[in-house]
């Protein structure tokens, strides 16, 4: 007895093309909303990280009475307003592990200078990472990309080098309030001379980098991007940054200065009073370097922020 053969059904070519157009055209739609998702996520990440530093800020100033210095010496001896931040960041073994009495490129401050602290990076640009130069008094380098990196710098006010006298490579001690940020070379200032207002004057923010620098010089990359050992106090345009500028719309901007982020159209800034705000990278600069400045005596419109 024979047996019918069973007509099974099955895709023909022009339906299987069909289907595989409508998943290409589905996941096309779905694959901008799962980055902006993601993106939305790291922004918050990277909000978060200033409010945390914002934190540590107010209970540096709380124990010591002043905010810390952006910068404690111009050689490689020093540290930045980050690394002082530490001990008020739940850091303190890095803290402590460093000898003063060595240069921050010396093997006896690896654990001090090389140990990155995910706080201090946002997530939009890279993960934290020990592969930043150290500076070399702007000459090539002579040791290995082994310091901690960070995407954040202390406002120092209108201009990167407030603080000291460029000349003489002093400290300032004709300040003008209506210029300095609260956060400088050699700075020392306390909650009371900022005559502004806490609310309004912001201490530290997200900082550009120059992704391509150009004619950089051989093994000098980092210090053209102002982008060299987050800790150490040597290299200004590492972690410091102006207002004078205001902030880049450009990605490709080639200041080393200027605040600026990974983020489409703004900027995250931590205020002296504690809290986080974005600003636009079209706000207008005279408005920034309102906020930027500790006692300028101008209002500043709240509502153009």
């Amino acid at each position: 007895m024979l047996r019918r053969r069973l007509n099974r059904p099955a895709f023909t070519l022009v339906e299987l093309l069909v289907v595989i157009a409508i998943i290409g055209v589905l996941v096309g739609l779905l694959l901008p909303a799962i980055q902006a998702a993601r993106e939305a996520a790291r922004r918050s990440q990277c909000l978060n990280n200033l409010k945390q530093q914002g934190l540590a800020l107010q209970t540096y100033h709380d124990t010591k009475r002043r905010y810390p210095m952006g910068r404690s010496t111009l050689n490689p001896f020093g540290v930045s307003w980050a690394f002082e931040l530490l001990p008020f960041m739940e850091q303190i073994a890095i803290y402590e592990a460093r000898d003063p009495k060595k240069r921050v490129d010396d093997s006896a401050n690896a654990t001090a200078m090389r140990s990155p602290v995910e706080t201090f990076f946002c997530p939009s640009r890279r993960g934290p990472g020990a592969d930043r130069d150290f500076d070399n008094d702007d000459q090539p380098t002579l040791t290995p990309a082994v310091a901690a990196g960070g995407d954040y710098a202390a406002n120092a006010g209108h201009h990167l080098l407030v603080g000291f006298i460029e000349d003489t490579r002093e400290p300032d001690s004709n300040l003008n309030p209506a210029t300095a940020g609260p956060i400088f070379t050699y700075s020392s200032i306390n909650a009371r001379q900022v005559g502004d207002g806490l609310s309004t004057t912001f201490a530290l923010g997200e900082r550009h980098i120059v992704e391509d620098p150009g004619e950089a010089r051989e093994n000098m990359l980092h210090y053209y991007q102002g982008d060299m050992a987050f800790f150490a106090s040597d290299n200004p345009n590492t972690v410091l940054r102006e207002s004078e500028e205001g902030l880049p719309e450009d990605p490709q901007n080639q200041s080393r200065d200027v605040f600026g982020s990974e983020h489409s159209s703004f900027s995250h800034f931590a205020f002296l009073d504690g809290h986080v705000s974005a600003l636009k990278h079209g706000i207008d600069v005279e408005l920034f370097k309102r906020l930027s400045a500790i006692g300028d005596d101008q209002i500043v419109d709240e509502s153009q922020l």
